[in-house]
């Protein structure tokens, strides 16, 4: 899409300044567009190269820590088995514990779990912990019932 210029503006009849400057507005929406397309795609086309790059390294690591356990095996540096444990109690330390999720307050059956007890909020209002099933939900926030401006 190409901008309108003045003179064609000027010399043609059934063009508008109105759709002139839209038309012109439209090119220039167009114009970021295709350069945000151009530098999103260059940015995936990098990602992309990374991760390649990673996974060749990756690749390079697994062989040379292969390598070097069965160097110490055949060889009888270390005990088979006391490395293989020590290997797998490093492995086990290396990953992280797995993240506890929140758990929603309503197991299965839409009820709160009997451990957790009702779910508290504090009123906007009168700032005081009331139980989610006694608060209305407001543009600004949970606000008690028991509140005499909540209804």
């Amino acid at each position: 899409m190409t901008r309108i210029g003045f003179w064609q503006l000027v010399l043609d009849d059934r063009l508008s300044w109105w759709e002139a400057k839209r038309i012109n507005e439209a090119a220039d929406a167009a114009d970021l567009a295709g350069a945000q397309a151009e530098t999103a795609h260059y940015a995936t086309m990098n990602l992309a190269t990374r991760m390649q790059a990673m996974s060749r390294e990756i690749i390079m690591l697994r062989t040379a820590i292969t390598v070097l356990v069965q160097t110490l095996k055949d060889t009888n540096v270390v005990d088979e088995k006391l490395l293989d444990a020590r290997l797998e109690a490093a492995m086990e330390a290396a990953v992280p514990p797995p993240v506890a999720h929140i758990a929603s307050p309503f197991a299965a059956g839409g009820q709160p779990s009997a451990a957790e007890g009702p779910r508290l909020y504090t009123c906007l209002r009168c700032r005081q912990q009331v139980p989610a099933s006694s608060t209305l939900m407001t543009a600004d926030g949970p606000v008690c019932e028991r509140c005499p401006s909540a209804g």
